[in-house]
């Protein structure tokens, strides 16, 4: 059985640890403006540079405040997901 979560399962009233990933390359600067998620690179087979934001949201709330600013540095989000 495949054990990525059905939306029904997910619960993130709560502190939850997520990954999000997007198009392009991140500042690891923007850490404190994306709430304080590490960021790291990496580079796919055909050279598309993408960044994952790594940690914990605290509800959300804060996970849809960062989609936001994401979205307004216009970025292309790729996924986000529980961790």
């Amino acid at each position: 059985m495949d054990s990525t979560n059905s939306i029904s399962d997910i619960n993130i009233s709560r502190p939850a640890k997520i990954i999000i990933e997007v198009n392009g390359l991140l500042d690891e600067n923007l850490s404190d403006v994306l709430g304080g998620l590490n960021i790291r690179h990496s580079t796919t087979t055909d050279n598309v540079s993408i960044s994952y934001l790594e940690g914990t949201v605290k509800d959300q709330a804060a996970l849809v405040g960062i989609i936001n600013t994401l979205f307004n540095m216009r970025l292309s989000l790729i996924s986000v997901r529980l961790h």
